[in-house]
């Protein structure tokens, strides 16, 4: 099995793709805590006090309304309290889950493969912390959104 590059790789959201990413990041970070104890200045242990799942996205922007990761962000909204209304009442976050293309099966007549999407990674639980757009001379319009994630990505089988 080949190295994961973009060309393999399938960003969906309930099943549908996600279209126009450039790319996406995702960090966990694990705090610890120093243990000490009186009479010494150095550490005996290092427990997990926290977890945290943060992560960002890239976007070739196409519309500032539609581009992004469906459902993370309402602005299909008439006024300032509906779409303060949507951000402040969302307690449930949208899903990203992240597939690899490897090759399913070889048509012995054709000689030509067949792809299939296998799990890579999911993120649960995904809130919007910003959403942003870039327009640069000689380049292609950006738009770019980060978040924050609840739960840990696991091994899917």
């Amino acid at each position: 099995m080949g190295v994961f590059h973009g060309a393999i790789a399938i960003i969906r959201k309930d099943g549908s793709p996600i279209g126009k990413m450039r790319n996406i990041r995702w960090t966990e970070n694990i705090g610890r805590a120093d243990v000490r104890g009186l009479g010494t200045i150095l550490t005996s242990e290092v427990p997990a006090v926290s977890w945290g799942g943060t992560g960002s996205c890239d976007f070739y922007e196409v519309d500032f309304t539609t581009t992004g990761v469906p459902g993370v962000i309402r602005r299909d909204v008439q006024t300032n309290q509906q779409f303060e209304d949507q951000l402040v009442l969302d307690t449930t976050g949208v899903t990203i889950d992240i597939f690899k293309k490897v090759e399913d099966l070889l048509d012995p007549n054709t000689g030509l493969k067949t792809a299939k999407a296998i799990p890579y990674a999911t993120l649960t639980q995904v809130f919007l912390e910003s959403d942003g757009a870039d327009v640069t001379e000689g380049a292609l319009a950006g738009h770019n959104q980060s978040f924050r994630y609840l739960g840990p990505v696991l091994r899917r089988s």
